[in-house]
């Protein structure tokens, strides 16, 4: 007579949603993802594609500008130009901001694969840090970020085309702001061979002056 033996149904080991939640926002905070390349240190999750975006030519690029001219950016406002926290101290933040963060770095790895024929191109303020994007342990300026990308990417295409890189400053607040982004403009033109006063400058004035609109700025560094 054979004993009858009876196993208790084992409880299911897959992962819950939101332990799945957890695990991934923990891949992207995780340090290990950073990579280093020509002095620029990458901090973000991978994006699909991003190598096509931040070549080595193009980290190169924004490592020179960041040289030349971080310093006096960060000047601009000292208070501003400081890297941010990524992520919040609680584990359900953490998920959150680290998810957002996430979204947040593939749309910009997007916004520039995307083929684009627009001459204009609109960068986030210069004294707003890209807290992603770090060189010898200072985040780059966002707008320099912007600019150096998309003239990177475009700037030979659009001139080949007979067309100029057309770059939208909005929320200028001083003189010095301006003239770091025309000296930046001289100093890109150099760097990547495009003809002196190629890429030009659009700033917008307000009602008050002359009825507001664009306004092509001229003056150039001498």
């Amino acid at each position: 007579m054979h004993a009858q033996t009876s196993t208790a149904s084992k409880p299911s080991t897959a992962p819950s949603p939101s332990a799945d939640l957890q695990a991934h926002a923990e891949r992207i905070a995780d340090p290990s993802n950073a990579i280093t390349i020509n002095g620029i240190m990458l901090t973000a999750a991978r994006a699909p594609r991003q190598n096509e975006v931040f070549t080595a030519d193009a980290l190169s690029f924004l490592s020179s500008l960041h040289r030349e001219f971080g310093s006096r950016i960060a000047a601009l406002d000292p208070t501003q130009l400081q890297p941010e926290r990524n992520f919040a101290p609680s584990p359900a933040g953490q998920q959150e901001r680290a998810l957002e963060a996430e979204a947040s770095w593939k749309a910009l790895v997007d916004k520039h694969l995307a083929p684009s024929d627009c001459a204009f191109a609109t960068p986030r303020r210069l004294t707003r840090s890209e807290d992603r994007i770090f060189s010898q342990g200072q985040p780059l300026s966002a707008g320099l970020v912007d600019f150096g990308l998309h003239i990177h990417r475009c700037a030979r295409r659009l001139v080949a085309a007979k067309r100029a890189p057309f770059i939208s400053l909005l929320g200028l607040e001083s003189e010095e702001e301006l003239e770091i982004w025309q000296e930046m403009f001289a100093r890109a033109e150099e760097l990547i061979g495009l003809p002196a006063g190629t890429i030009r400058a659009i700033t917008f004035s307000s009602a008050d002056d002359d009825g507001g609109g664009a306004i092509l700025v001229e003056k150039r560094p001498g």
